[in-house]
């Protein structure tokens, strides 16, 4: 089973993807690099870490524009 991290941030509420050490990285790092690399949106730092998330959308609900009748042929008998 695999465990989500969730993180509320304002109004919005955030997946947690990746955590790293802020001491791993290279002074001045490029943010753009890293959150492109770690395909996330958000980077958040608190207590000597990063934690790269992606934001999560609201849900919508979708309604089929087109109603689709399914014909199916038999084979005669």
């Amino acid at each position: 089973m695999i465990g989500y991290q969730f993180i509320d941030y304002g109004e919005k509420k955030l997946l947690v993807k990746r955590v790293i050490r802020e001491s791993h990285l290279k002074p001045n790092f490029n943010q753009k690099v890293l959150k492109k690399w770690t395909g996330t949106d958000t980077l958040l730092r608190k207590e000597g870490f990063f934690y790269c998330c992606e934001t999560i959308e609201e849900a919508q609900i979708a309604k089929p524009e087109v109603k689709i009748q399914l014909e199916l042929e038999f084979p005669g008998e």
